[in-house]
């Protein structure tokens, strides 16, 4: 499901005057506008910009909405995707539907935030998920599974499979993580 955008008319009034102001300006103060929950309503109209710049900010914002968040997990921008996959605050928001959507999708890139990330995917069945990722044709995808704290959710299943892996840098990886838990 692809979401329309919109144009945003801006709007800024300086002691009752109405300055004219353009895209650009948009993209400036979007910026500035307080990641607090009181802003949620303006995101929730923001999300919808027409502007990608504005969009790709907004995934650094942490009080969006579950609404806000499955618009810019539909984005046709990769970047404003990446972005909410990245955000661990966004991430748990995420539903495994969705989630499970993006992994179908096989764009790399993408798999490769997850892997790393999937810590941060609270409503989704972490197994279900890593047992994909772990199986990916893709040495990278797999290999970002191994990274960081995102090992520590990898079954020691998963990662005796991993240490056969036909990636060189995979099987190590997956042989020093399983020698760190052991």
């Amino acid at each position: 499901m692809q979401t329309q955008t919109q144009t945003i008319k801006t709007e800024l009034l300086i002691n009752g005057r109405q300055v004219l102001v353009g895209h650009q300006f948009l993209e400036d103060i979007v910026r500035d506008i307080p990641d607090i929950k009181e802003n949620k309503e303006v995101f929730n109209t923001l999300v919808l910009s027409d502007n990608p710049d504005v969009r790709e900010y907004l995934t650094r914002v942490d009080n969006l909405s579950k609404k806000s968040v499955h618009v810019l997990l539909n984005d046709t921008n990769q970047e404003v995707v990446d972005g909410v996959l990245s955000n661990s605050d966004l991430a748990k928001l995420i539903s495994e539907k969705a989630l499970l959507k993006i992994i179908d999708s096989d764009n790399t890139k993408l798999l490769m935030t997850i892997a790393s990330n999937v810590d941060d995917y609270v409503k989704c069945d972490l197994c279900k998920i890593i047992k994909i990722l772990a199986n990916h044709k893709s040495a990278a995808v797999r290999y970002n599974l191994l990274r960081c704290w995102s090992s520590d959710s990898v079954p020691i299943k998963i990662l005796k499979q991993l240490t056969q892996d036909k990636d060189i840098d995979v099987a190590k990886e997956a042989a020093k993580t399983l020698e760190r838990r052991i």
